[in-house]
């Protein structure tokens, strides 16, 4: 039975965020028997909005303030990036596995036309050489901590409502790998019993 969009939304949602908290929790060495990957990843999105806010404000100036409290209040915003940089660090290195190189030089992007909690594209191309793949980066290399999936939900919601029949017939194969990512929930079992 096809499932609705709104139920699709919802299986892909929750798998997608999974999937990026798994990828984060492996990166970054985190024991995955403590650490909730979708708990991990919502509290990330949260600082991420925080920073993102501090960073447009920062770009965006304080006109209606004079120049003694513009340099106050800056010093106040850039204070509060060090603290949301820190809970950062403290997610995704409080239970770090000892690695060979432990520097994964986590910053906050000051450009609010891009996402703002990053992971250095250097610190990415060296574990990438090692096999360690990042879960989510941009065009430039740079790990994204905790990126918006919104439209790479509502992409895959489309192409599955789009291609429900195809999924069923010759894809066969990718709707089951579409099962097994949690977007689809396998067909329900039903055991009838004797009278």
């Amino acid at each position: 039975m096809k499932p609705s969009k709104k139920e699709l939304k919802r299986n892909i949602t929750t798998a997608m965020i999974r999937e990026h908290g798994e990828g984060l929790i492996k990166f970054f060495g985190l024991d995955p028997n403590l650490i909730d990957p979708i708990n991990l990843c919502k509290k990330l999105r949260r600082l991420e909005n925080k920073a993102h806010e501090i960073t447009t404000q920062l770009c965006n100036g304080f006109p209606e303030l004079d120049h003694d409290s513009q340099e106050d209040h800056i010093a106040e915003l850039e204070k509060k990036l060090c603290r949301i940089e820190g809970k950062v660090c403290y997610l995704l290195e409080s239970y770090q596995r000892p690695r060979q190189y432990k520097n994964y030089a986590i910053f906050i992007n000051h450009d609010p036309r891009g996402y703002a909690l990053k992971v250095d594209s250097e610190t990415i191309k060296y574990f990438e050489e090692l096999g360690e793949g990042f879960p989510h980066k941009d065009w430039g290399g740079y790990g994204i901590i905790a990126p918006d999936l919104m439209s790479d939900i509502e992409n895959e919601v489309e192409w599955i409502s789009n291609n429900w029949d195809e999924l069923n017939g010759d894809m066969l194969p990718t709707k089951h790998e579409y099962e097994c990512r949690g977007f689809l929930m396998p067909p329900q079992i039903t055991l009838h019993r004797g009278a």
